[in-house]
């Protein structure tokens, strides 16, 4: 059986979203903050619909005793008989974590020197979801491999990059045209500032 991310999966995910909201928002966080955790919300709602579905539970004892799929040796991509496909793999799991690095900044106050722990953290994260997936419902549909770990790990360096090249050329623009930034583009203002050495 194949249990896919559906509008049931949709439904819960946006109200434990707004719940957060809520929260934040009695916590009298800026209208602006609350703007970005909500898109960094959906975000990672799209997050679980690919790294946690489709969750696949065997039906028969032979699928159940097949032993998980493990890879622990870095760069070790096994037999890659349809090539397009491998670096589809790559690609995507890189693209996936892109724009994490843009916008944790925005949701949390990190200092930049702890970016890269951020970035391990969240590949061994998205692998540690699917391995105790994996063990939970006894199924070998996913493979648990190091290689996604790095991967997701240079998504958020990359994303973080470039979080680092909008906010050189934001201040530039601000300061260029003499811009006093309110709102919403003083919250990106005071978000940027820290992260860029001017």
């Amino acid at each position: 059986m194949l249990m896919s991310f559906d509008v049931t999966h949709l439904y819960i995910s946006l109200t434990v979203l707004a719940v957060v909201l809520i929260v934040l928002w009695m916590q009298k966080r800026s209208l602006s903050r609350l703007f970005f955790c909500a898109i960094f919300g959906i975000y990672l709602i799209g997050v679980v619909s690919v790294v946690v579905f489709p969750i696949h539970i065997p039906e028969t004892g032979m699928e159940f005793n097949r032993r998980l799929q493990l890879n622990f040796v870095p760069f070790n991509f096994g037999r890659c008989d349809f090539l397009p496909l491998c670096i589809k793999n790559i690609y995507e799991n890189i693209l996936l974590a892109i724009p994490f690095g843009f916008g944790v900044s925005f949701i949390l106050r990190l200092k930049p020197k702890n970016i890269i722990w951020l970035a391990i953290a969240v590949g061994l994260c998205f692998e540690l979801i699917q391995l105790i997936i994996a063990l939970i419902v006894h199924s070998p549909f996913r493979v648990v491999d190091i290689n996604d770990v790095i991967l997701n790990a240079t998504g958020v360096l990359l994303g973080y990059g470039i979080f680092i090249i909008f906010g050189r050329l934001y201040l530039t623009i601000v300061q260029r045209f003499h811009i006093q930034p309110k709102y919403i583009l003083m919250y990106v203002h005071d978000v940027v500032t820290p992260h860029i050495d001017r």
